[in-house]
């Protein structure tokens, strides 16, 4: 992964989730389908973390024959060489913006981790010399007062010292109860590590608050019908409210970490959940399929806009185009048969040209072996420049590298470099279409950088 491709990877995540967050919060945030806004929180993460890395792209055809604004190009775009100058190694160049990027990033996930696995840590030894009483599907841990009412995994940790009737000390441990058997620790594990993943993004943030207080719903929902009470009278969860704001007063200030606490997590919002009893509208729900569509094009779109990635033409798409029929035979006038006509030359065939020990396909090594061969031209700083040039060249039937030519130029020492890199190619394998070796043509961009500009255009 290359500079660009990391920050577009976290751009394109910040804002495939920012929209699947503005549809959670405008549609369904204040609806009871709990179980639904559970999926969909858990879900948005995902989508970000893993949509901008699917080789997902529109037909290149649809966006012309080539990149705009260079007319004539082939459309087999191979990937950026980049060449600094010679003082770059010493001057302000020095400094690699990719490198910090890639060192930034990877710490703000291990800081992510590392808190991640300090609560985990905590958690342990606050509980680990607690006595376990094994029931059918969980284990009771009894706290004496030292930790809250909460749970964790298939773990419930009890504070016996509550003065709960038993009525009430039902319904807690229902409530606890619904976490467990909803396996909702998984959830929270799960978004903590697409937290550290996604630190950068402050959605995926809002979305781990939004999880926590969904689980808190719906094990709400289960401890109102402890008594299959199918909707709870309003005294029932008045009492059940007054329950929860008791808990919370008593414990204010004091919580486990990565727990799932009866007495903590937003109270106000859950009690005004349980006083809710408008119906659930259902066509909100649908809501998410429009909106998986929108994220799938933006991310099909972002991939296929030129020259980002490597492109191809349109004879790229399901099928490629068979060649061009021979020409008739052409007779001189001395009765001499006229030489036949240069072979037709690709863009595209279904085995592309590839250097010897690579795969087809592999243009990076392409890209590489010129950018090895590649030398700054022998300018003086000040005619030194800054600027991109796209260079074609054909690998022929037989795999020479023959025709090199300047598309689009920079300067004649610059231009001259890249022409003397592409004729010291190694001999390829050639490209086959329907099984018969073909010429295939090629472009490449060449990024130059001054000593003074770290970086591309």
């Amino acid at each position: 992964m290359n500079q660009l491709s990391l920050l577009n990877w976290m751009l394109l995540s910040t804002a495939l989730l920012g929209l699947w967050w503005a549809c959670y919060r405008l549609a369904l945030r204040a609806e009871r389908s709990f179980g639904y806004n559970r999926a969909f929180l858990v879900l948005g993460p995902l989508l970000a973390a893993g949509l901008p890395l699917l080789p997902l792209a529109w037909p290149a055809g649809w966006w012309g024959p080539g990149p705009a604004g260079l007319p004539g190009m082939v459309a087999v775009l191979l990937p950026t060489a980049q060449v600094a100058a010679p003082g770059a190694a010493a001057g302000t160049a020095s400094f690699n913006w990719f490198f910090w990027l890639v060192v930034v990033y990877l710490a703000g996930a291990a800081l992510m981790l590392l808190r991640l696995g300090i609560g985990l840590g905590r958690l342990w030894w606050q509980t680990r010399d607690l006595k376990r009483t094994a029931a059918a599907d969980y284990t009771l841990v009894e706290t004496h007062g030292r930790v809250p009412t909460s749970s964790f995994g298939r773990v419930i940790f009890w504070d016996e010292t509550l003065a709960l009737s038993p009525a009430e000390a039902r319904q807690v441990l229902a409530h606890e109860l619904a976490h467990v058997r909803q396996h909702h620790t998984t959830d929270r594990l799960l978004l903590e590590l697409l937290r550290a993943a996604l630190w950068c993004n402050p959605f995926v943030h809002l979305c781990a608050r939004a999880l926590a207080l969904t689980h808190e719903y719906l094990a709400d929902e289960a401890a109102l019908h402890l008594h299959e009470l199918s909707p709870p009278t309003p005294s029932f969860s008045t009492s059940y409210s007054q329950l929860l704001a008791r808990q919370v007063a008593r414990r204010l200030g004091f919580s486990v970490p990565l727990a799932h606490s009866f007495s903590h997590s937003q109270t106000l919002s859950r009690i005004a959940m349980i006083q809710k009893t408008n119906p659930i509208r259902r066509w909100k729900q649908w809501l998410a399929l429009p909106l998986l569509g929108v994220l799938l094009v933006a991310v099909a779109c972002e991939k296929a806009a030129p020259p980002a990635e490597p492109a191809v033409s349109s004879a790229s798409q399901n099928s490629v185009p068979p060649p061009p029929p021979p020409p008739p035979t052409v007779v001189l006038h001395d009765g001499r048969q006229a030489p036949p006509p240069p072979p037709a030359v690709y863009t595209y065939v279904e085995e592309m040209p590839h250097l010897e020990g690579t795969r087809s396909g592999d243009s990076r090594a392409i890209v590489e072996a010129i950018q090895t061969r590649l030398a700054y031209p022998n300018v003086t700083a000040a005619d030194q420049r800054t600027g991109r040039i796209f260079a074609s060249f054909i690998v022929t039937e037989h795999g020479d590298v023959t025709a090199p030519n300047i598309v689009k130029g920079l300067g004649a020492a610059y231009d001259e470099a890249v022409l003397a890199a592409i004729q010291k190619l190694p001999k390829m394998v050639p490209g086959k279409q329907d099984g018969k070796a073909v010429a295939v043509s090629f472009t490449v961009p060449v990024q130059f950088a001054t000593a003074t500009t770290p970086g591309g255009e």
